[in-house]
């Protein structure tokens, strides 16, 4: 006897929860999907498809489909939390981990991870409340072991020494030292009880004196790396992972006072220089108006994004009345470009990112992941399709401008006549940009999924 409807779809069902708890969340997701189109309003089919678009890191749709999935399993909760909070929506973060506390036990080891989450939601609620408004020259993607060799600084500014080190049986770290530009005192990272913390050493005449621990101002909490003394001898940027961190390494400004041989209670540089990811590693060269950062954000790991950007004179808090507007401000999605002519710089227009491909460009692969160069491809597949994209791309530019063209054409016609041979032209050109745009998007899921697949492997 033949299997019916119900007994398909139940053989399905089964597939797709053997694939799931496999962690075989790409086919997991196929079929969950299909069993979706047959029963749109299943909690658990959208709950486990959210799943697996968050395994996947297409965290936009998995953020969808949790919250189709309704209340019936707490642990959406987690996963919307953690969500919301990669899309810079602090707010609705905190209500998320709020929200899943309930659900667990009073003694859950998970709790004082939540707690630490939600403070960190609301550090950064306040940062996302003023952004700065920071205009950058330049940006490169290059290896993490080696990201200081692609810091171009001046000889005033001292010296930059990175290794790596272990800081635990299974863990490796930098260690970062600065060195004055009179080679008389030196900040470095080192290990103590698993962590790092910072020291300074000063030139004696037959040698460097023993190192000294920093206060616990700056060495409070957590790993605490990648010093740089500003010349006036008294400014300390660091980063931390510690207390005041809204995730990862934040970076941190403080000054010395020679008067008490303390520091100032460190303050979060705030966004867009730090992010829920690890950002560190800034520099500051008054003189010639430039500055230096880095991040992991969006990046692939192993690599580390450093940007090369105009600090201030004085705090510019960004003032949008879009809210979308200031999360991608914040995330560095969009930002006021500068150019550097010769050592000064200028800044003029706002740039802003996009998802397709230009010739410079922010390829969005996951919410996770973003590439900004076409070499940064590793799959062939993906790195055609990008190519193809690209040519695409250009090609309706030019076919925009015939249609603006023929529309002033067409407003500019003395008689029907003259209109009625216009008209055709512009209907075929509006739709085939039509075709072209849904092409577009094709060609784009193209480029993601084949990146994504290699990523994974």
């Amino acid at each position: 006897m033949g299997c019916g409807l119900a007994c398909l779809q139940a053989q399905s069902a089964d597939k797709a929860q053997k694939l799931f708890f496999d962690q075989q969340y790409e086919e997991a997701r196929d079929q969950y999907r299909a069993l979706l189109h047959r029963s749109p309003k299943s909690a658990l089919y959208n709950y486990r498809y959210a799943r697996c678009c968050y395994e996947l890191g297409d965290d936009s749709t998995a953020i969808h489909y949790f919250e189709a999935a309704g209340e019936r399993y707490p642990l959406r909760d987690f996963y919307l939390g953690e969500l919301y909070f990669n899309a810079y929506e602090f707010d609705r973060a905190i209500e998320a981990y709020r929200s899943y506390l309930p659900s667990l036990e009073e003694d859950d080891e998970r709790i004082p991870t939540l707690h630490k989450k939600i403070a960190q939601a609301e550090i950064a609620t306040r940062f996302l409340a003023r952004v700065e408004d920071i205009a950058v020259v330049d940006s490169m993607v290059v290896p993490k072991d080696d990201f200081l060799t692609y810091y171009r600084i001046a000889s005033e500014l001292g010296t930059l020494q990175q290794e790596r080190i272990a800081l635990t049986d299974t863990t490796q770290a930098d260690r970062v030292r600065y060195t004055t530009q009179r080679q008389d005192r030196t900040y470095f990272s080192d290990s103590i009880g698993g962590y790092l913390k910072l020291f300074t050493s000063y030139r004696l005449l037959d040698g460097w004196s023993r190192p000294t621990l920093l206060p616990e101002a700056v060495n409070a909490s957590g790993n605490v790396n990648y010093p740089f003394l500003m010349p006036d001898g008294v400014t300390l940027y660091f980063a931390s992972d510690g207390e005041g961190s809204m995730g990862g390494y934040d970076i941190f400004i403080t000054k010395y006072m020679p008067a008490t041989d303390q520091y100032l209670m460190p303050e979060n540089v705030g966004m867009p220089f730090n992010s829920p990811y690890n950002d560190y590693m800034m520099l500051v060269d008054e003189a010639n108006g430039i500055g230096w950062f880095a991040t992991d954000r969006y990046q692939a790991e192993g690599q580390v994004a450093i940007y090369l950007f105009v600090p201030n004179e004085a705090t510019r808090v960004l003032r949008d009345a879009d809210p979308a507007h200031i999360r991608r401000a914040a995330r560095l999605l969009t930002y006021r470009e500068a150019e550097l002519h010769g050592g000064s710089v200028s800044s003029s227009k706002s740039r802003r990112s996009t998802t397709e491909a230009d010739d410079v460009f922010e390829f969005i692969i996951t919410d996770r992941i973003v590439y900004t160069r076409a070499d940064q491809f590793r799959s062939p597949e993906a790195r055609q399709a990008w190519q193809q994209l690209n040519d695409l791309k250009k090609k309706q530019e030019s076919m925009k401008a015939e249609l603006a063209s023929l529309r002033q054409a067409y407003a500019q016609a003395s008689d029907e006549t003259g209109q009625a041979t216009i008209a055709p032209k512009i209907l075929d050109l509006e739709r085939r940009l039509q075709e072209q745009d849904a092409h577009l998007h094709d060609l784009a899921q193209q480029v993601r999924n084949a990146e994504i697949k290699v990523l994974g492997k």
